[in-house]
């Protein structure tokens, strides 16, 4: 009788969308019994924070036929919305037949192709979700162990971390009382975060990318009438997406090997794009090479377009929907929502039990007192605030990437060791890894990455 196959064991560290992408790939790209447990602490696999809002003014920003997560299948989650009968749908229509619906419909998408790719799997995977945080992976007999925060030791041969975005991080000292305020908001996502904000009551938001949007969105459509400032400290908003084409030979023969020139080559592909088609398409043809172009840069070049252009990168490459834009250009015209280029020095609780900020511009700085403040600066850019990374970079398994983004992985995503060799067997995935390709943090980006990997994954290649 010849002896079954051995399951490959495969441990995932954190089920959002990447955690779930990655389960679903690996199913189905092996024809292999597998044995895969999911640390996440939420109830559902696939959702995290960026498409657990339940929410519906929260919308995906890009329109759902490019949100497929494999290469083959096109319009898969168009398809799958219209037959649960979520399209048409005027409200996610924006009318050119181009669909952006809410985030959590997403997230419930992304959880039945999960369920259906198990059920067509059988027996062949076993597959566990453990609702509990890693606190320490290791290696230990030519494999890994994970310890997961119930205690329990898992002994596994892949360790995948695909813990995504983190609450965002505090842009200022809190004076006593602040951050037992119902009315000081630090996680725009948390359930009902906005509950405590009255109708006509002020607010001051943080921040003035695409959180903020999601924001001043759900606001708006609550019947919030107040007055609402929205602060940053280049007073930077999220660009409105036109059309979509990433097609254009925006980097030609000669690749840039300077941040500068870097900008001055987009900088003359947009002043030559057909005025019809505008800078969009450039931006968009050069997500599809930046993974080259990127590591084509000396480390130095790449700190610096950290340093002096990723925000003017990110409101024209995170763009937002149409229901969006037209939401913040109605608060905007009708003087609900105020724009100002400042940044937070402190936050303190007033006598009259208000939340007064100090804003500075340049070296002048001013006191405004709100009814409301609500943090939207985006997720803690800093992997090493989290604990198990900062327990893996501390004991060596691990280093963090050549500008600091994130954890260290080659065009792989395995991680590498300080001495710059991959770690057999651990993988990183998702927005920590920005740092290696440049760009990881769509969900699309992260979706076909995963799946063009998968097979060394799966085979152990080193």
């Amino acid at each position: 009788m010849t002896a079954p196959a051995p399951r490959l064991r495969i441990a995932i560290v954190g089920g959002g969308f990447t955690g779930a992408v990655l389960a679903i790939h690996a199913i189905r790209a092996s024809s292999e019994p597998l044995d895969i447990v999911v640390l996440e602490p939420r109830a559902e696999l696939g959702r995290g924070v960026a498409y657990g809002s339940v929410d519906r003014n929260h919308r995906i920003n890009v329109p759902s036929d490019r949100m497929d997560i494999a290469r083959e299948g096109a319009g898969a989650a168009t398809a799958w919305f219209r037959a649960q009968g979520v399209l048409p749908d005027p409200d996610s229509d924006d009318g050119t037949g181009r669909f952006y619906v809410p985030r959590g419909t997403y997230g419930a998408y992304i959880g039945a192709q999960l369920a259906r790719t198990m059920a067509a799997a059988g027996d062949r995977v076993r597959l566990r979700h453990l609702r509990t945080i890693a606190t320490a992976v290791r290696p230990e007999n030519g494999g890994w162990t994970v310890l997961a925060g119930t205690g329990e030791r898992l002994a596994v041969d892949r360790v995948a971390l695909c813990f995504g975005h983190a609450v965002p991080a505090l842009p200022c000292p809190l004076g006593p009382g602040v951050a037992a305020c119902r009315r000081f908001v630090p996680d725009p996502w948390a359930p009902d975060a906005l509950a405590a904000i009255g109708p006509e009551e002020s607010v001051l938001v943080v921040g003035t990318g695409l959180t903020m949007a999601d924001v001043v969105s759900s606001l708006c459509a609550g019947g919030h009438l107040g007055p609402i400032t929205a602060v940053s400290r280049r007073g930077l908003l999220p660009k409105a997406h036109r059309r979509f084409l990433t097609s254009l030979d925006v980097i030609g023969e000669h690749q840039p090997t300077t941040a500068l020139g870097l900008l001055r080559l987009v900088r003359r592909q947009i002043a030559a794009a057909d005025p019809d088609l505008g800078w969009h398409p450039v931006i968009d043809s050069l997500r599809a090479v930046l993974h080259d172009v990127w590591n084509g840069l000396p480390p130095a070049e790449r700190r610096r377009i950290v340093r002096r252009l990723l925000p003017f990168w990110e409101v024209h490459r995170f763009r937002i929907a149409p229901q969006i834009e037209a939401a913040l250009a109605g608060a905007r015209s009708d003087g609900r929502l105020l724009v100002r280029t400042a940044a937070v020095a402190g936050l303190s609780l007033a006598a009259d039990g208000r939340l007064e900020a100090e804003l500075r511009s340049g070296p002048a700085s001013e006191r405004h007192r709100f009814d409301a403040v609500v943090l939207c600066t985006g997720p803690e850019r800093d992997v090493s605030r989290n604990p198990l990374v900062a327990a893996m970079l501390t004991d060596g398994t691990m280093h963090l990437d050549a500008v600091g983004l994130g954890i260290a992985v080659d065009r792989s995503s395995r991680v590498l060791a300080p001495s710059g060799e991959p770690r057999p067997g651990l993988y990183a995935f998702g927005p920590m890894t920005r740092g290696s390709f440049g760009e990881m943090t769509g969900a699309p980006d992260i979706a076909l990455h995963v799946e063009a990997v998968m097979a060394g994954l799966l085979e152990g290649r080193t």
